[in-house]
């Protein structure tokens, strides 16, 4: 199986959380300056990426994220709030954040959202699951994973007749860090470091041509205000993935792979 006629993929989703700009810089507003340097500077490069986007920021910036829409690139959803993780909560409860975040993203930018980025680093149970498909929501990205392989499946929903699409387990991924952010700070132990960041992904690029399979990138807007060096070090690792040939991976292509090898 090829990544859409390419070698490998290269998987970059960009969190859209004026949240946790509020949180740890203390200013929410910076969310529209950063998403829209961002979306300048991918227009430059005439790239797409994937937007996850909370709810709650879709109510607050409905205009960014329509922006976001207008400009080509693909928007999902990253829950309503940022708060709590989903495992260990009510199916109900899980149902009603999901619902929300979908409708308020639709609200946005009139885009129903079919995949779902879970926050608090991937966190998810069987009702999240269960509750996304309920939903509609047929993508999920979280600690779910498919075994053995490097594609997504379709994966069964546990108390139900329904199923999901998850990605494959065999990949690798980073994600932007400050040491703004403690937990961050215990597995960096340093401030962003542009060399660190540039030698660690262009190696997981380079993995996943080796191999045939998906990188990915998790980058967050507000960080690349903050991180001093971040912005030219995405660019860098996108515009080498572009010249070995990946594969910018869609929650929307992801799910069509899953669709044709499961037949």
């Amino acid at each position: 199986m090829s990544w859409h006629g390419r070698p490998f993929a290269f998987r970059v989703r960009v969190d859209v959380e004026h949240v946790e700009a509020q949180k740890y810089i203390g200013d929410y507003r910076l969310t529209r300056v950063a998403v829209t340097n961002l979306l300048d500077m991918l227009a430059e490069m005439d790239v797409h990426l994937t937007f996850a986007v909370l709810g709650i920021t879709a109510e607050m910036f409905p205009n960014l994220i329509a922006d976001i829409v207008d400009a080509g690139h693909e928007v999902y959803g990253h829950g309503m709030f940022h708060r709590e993780a989903f495992a260990g909560r009510s199916l109900a409860d899980q149902r009603h954040e999901l619902r929300r975040m979908r409708d308020s993203i639709h609200a946005a930018c009139g885009v129903e959202a079919v995949g779902l980025g879970c926050p608090h680093h991937g966190s998810a149970d069987e009702n999240t699951l269960r509750a996304a498909a309920e939903l509609g929501i047929t993508f999920v990205e979280s600690r779910f994973r498919a075994a053995g392989t490097p594609f997504p499946q379709w994966r069964d929903v546990e108390g139900c007749d329904l199923r999901v699409v998850v990605p494959g387990a065999e990949a690798r991924g980073a994600s932007d860090y400050t040491d703004r952010r403690p937990d961050w700070a215990d597995a960096h132990e340093e401030a962003f470091s542009p060399e660190g960041a540039r030698e660690k992904w262009l190696a997981n690029i380079d993995w996943a041509e080796r191999h045939g399979h998906m990188a990915s990138l998790v980058i967050h807007p507000w960080m690349l205000v903050i991180n001093a060096g971040e912005i030219q070090v995405v660019k860098d690792v996108i515009r080498h993935a572009r010249e070995r040939g990946a594969w910018f991976a869609t929650v929307a292509g992801l799910t069509e792979m899953a669709s044709a090898a499961d037949g």
